[in-house]
Order: C-alpha cells, then sequence, then structure tokens
C-alpha cells in the first residue's frame, strides 16, 4: 500500500488486510505476528491499514440505522408471495404484450415495402384495366392480371421483413425478451395484412370499372397471396430472400400464365386453375409452411461475436 514499500518477497503485505479483519488461519496469523516483530517495513503498512478500518468503521457507525417498522415492511415486501394471476387477466396480459410487439414492428419493416406495395398494385390494377380492354375474355383476364401482380408482390414483402441484413435494429431486436419467432409472424400480419387491404382496394376498383364480382376477384388472389407468403417466408429463412422472391415469381406465372401455339406463333394466355384459387386445401398448405417457418426460426438467435 505504502509507496515506499520496497518490492521484496520476504514482506507479508499482501496478508496485512485480511489479518486486520481477522480472516487469516491460525497459522498464517501466527506468522504474520512474528514477521511483524521484526519488520518496521510491515509495521507502518500494518498501521496504515487500521487507520483505514478505524476510518470505515466510524464512517458507518454515524450512519443512522433505518427504524425498525422500515425493516419489518422491507422483509414483509420480499417475503410476500405474488398474487396469483387468474387465467382472463393472463390472457388479457398477453394480448396486450403481443398487441405492443406488433405495433413497435411498424417503425421496424423496411419503409420500402410500406411504398413499393401501392405502387406495384396500382400498375397492376391499371394494366388489368387497359391491358385486356376489347377482348372477349376482359373481365377474367383482367381479374388474373391483377391477382399476379398482388401475389408476387405479397411474397415479396415478406421475403425482406426478417433477419439482419433487411433489419438495421436486428440486434436491438435479439436484446429483448420477445422470442424472434413472436417478432417474425407479427412482421408477417402487418405485411400481409397491409397487402389484403390494398388488394381488396385494386379489386373493388376493378370489379367498378369492369365490372364482375368482388368476391370472385377476391378469391382468385387471397388463398394463394396467403401460400406464395409462406413460401416466400420459408424460403428467406432457409436460402434468402431474392430466391424466395424468384421461387414465388414462377410460381405464381407458371399458375396465370399458359404459353399457347397457334399456327406456329406464340402467344400467352392467361389462365388460372380451380386448384390455384382460394380453398381450403391451398389454406391448409399455407399454414402448414407458416409452422414449419416459424419452428425453423430459432427462438433466440446469437449475436455474431456469441461464442
Amino acid at each position: 500500500m505504502s509507496a515506499e514499500m520496497p518490492q521484496n518477497t520476504r514482506h507479508i503485505v499482501g496478508l496485512l488486510p485480511a489479518y486486520v479483519n481477522g480472516r487469516l488461519e491460525p497459522q498464517e496469523t501466527r506468522r504474520v505476528q512474528e514477521h511483524l516483530s521484526r519488520c518496521a517495513a510491515c509495521r507502518a503498512e500494518l498501521a496504515a491499514w487500521e487507520a483505514i478500518q478505524g476510518g470505515t468503521r466510524f464512517a458507518a457507525a454515524s450512519l443512522p440505522l433505518p427504524s425498525a417498522a422500515i425493516l419489518e415492511q422491507a422483509l414483509a415486501s420480499i417475503e410476500t408471495q405474488p398474487a396469483q394471476v387468474g387465467w382472463w387477466q393472463a390472457a388479457q396480459n398477453g394480448l396486450k404484450h403481443l398487441w405492443l410487439v406488433l405495433t413497435r414492428q411498424v417503425a421496424l419493416i423496411h419503409k420500402s415495402i410500406w411504398l413499393v406495395t401501392p405502387l406495384v398494385i396500382l400498375f397492376g390494377c391499371l394494366l388489368s384495366i387497359v391491358g385486356p380492354r376489347g377482348t372477349a375474355d376482359s373481365i377474367p383476364s383482367a381479374q388474373l392480371i391483377l391477382s399476379l401482380f398482388i401475389t408476387v408482390v405479397g411474397a415479396a414483402g415478406v421475403a425482406f421483413i426478417y433477419g439482419a441484413e433487411q433489419d438495421a435494429g436486428f440486434e436491438l431486436t435479439l436484446a429483448t425478451p420477445t422470442s424472434t419467432r413472436i417478432v417474425m409472424l407479427c412482421r408477417m400480419a402487418l405485411v400481409l395484412g397491409y397487402n389484403i387491404a390494398l388488394s381488396a382496394l385494386a379489386s373493388a376498383f376493378v370489379t367498378f370499372a369492369l365490372g364482375g364480382s368482388f368476391l370472385e376477384v377476391m378469391q382468385l388472389w387471397l388463398g394463394p397471396l396467403f401460400l406464395l407468403a409462406s413460401v416466400s417466408l420459408l424460403l428467406s429463412l432457409t436460402i434468402g430472400s431474392v430466391v424466395a422472391l424468384i421461387v414465388s415469381f414462377l410460381l405464381e406465372a407458371m399458375q396465370t400464365i399458359a404459353l399457347n401455339v397457334e399456327q406456329g406463333l406464340p402467344s400467352l394466355q392467361w389462365s388460372h386453375s380451380s386448384a390455384w384459387q382460394t380453398n381450403p386445401w391451398i389454406l391448409l398448405l399455407a399454414v402448414a409452411l407458416l409452422v414449419i417457418a416459424a419452428l425453423y426460426a430459432p427462438r433466440k438467435v446469437k449475436l455474431s461475436n456469441e461464442k
């Protein structure tokens, strides 16, 4: 402790703090006492440690002790068991937490999803009205064109909602106690809900402009949108977002666009099988893929610098 203490291994400076506090074994205590009887330097060091101990005791003694009532309240609050929460209160707390997680994801999802999605759907809406106008099957073709744009842009948005490369605050997300699976599913619900709302408006506009049934247009794209979104999410987790986008586009194009050859000239024909519409099998397959994606995503992801 003293600056003048020589660096000599025969001194017992390292044992003095424990000696002052009475924490040495009896054998060590006798050895220290024998050394102090013949070493002036160590006795000076011991005096410094005793002065520090005395000052500490004086400071502790000068502090007022808490009253017995305060001590009893503190002990009572420590020993009190947490109140039992009923299932209804637990459900309300869970829903409140889920709502907070859901609403907080709006600002974390990449802004391009909120901006590009309405532009693409608007372009598909205008193209579906102008493109097949004047043909015999203008209404079915318009509905299929709109369905193509809706499902592809929905799958594209879901492909870029999760992962460090899409989320600037990914490390902050991992630092929260909320499971990353819950965060991922909340983001998918937001993006899908946003796409469904815009797509419903576009379908209503096309129906108003060309005629037809609004429910029939919804049936064309609602099931495939959910299915392609689940496919896109699973592929973005396992392979990558770009691959998920390409595969989703190819799946929808294969179901919507058919190559027809007449008189040696190829032409594109808009077609849609009944299997690639909203039906129970499409919805069940979409739910199954969504469950697989949620199970595949780790509950807690380790940061790159963690071991």
